[in-house]
């Protein structure tokens, strides 16, 4: 397993928002939407960091897809 000083932090363009729709986020991690809206929906504790914004809407954590995506290929 990886450690905190073997990973690098994931280079995150300053023109990116810090939360993406949950569309966008799924183009970022080269997802399909349905993946990624049921990361967000996750009751068991692993979902991935995002705000609810409303009953339908939810925005993602850009800093946070690096490390969603590489504990679900671990998976």
């Amino acid at each position: 397993m990886e450690t905190e000083e073997a990973r690098a932090p994931w280079p995150v363009p300053t023109e990116w928002p810090l939360y993406v729709p949950v569309e966008r986020a799924a183009q970022i991690a080269g997802v399909s939407y349905e993946y990624m809206r049921a990361a967000c929906d996750r009751r068991d504790g692993e979902a991935i960091p995002h705000i609810d914004m409303g009953k339908r809407k939810k925005l993602v954590r850009v800093s946070a897809i690096p490390a969603y995506m590489a504990a679900a290929e671990a998976r």
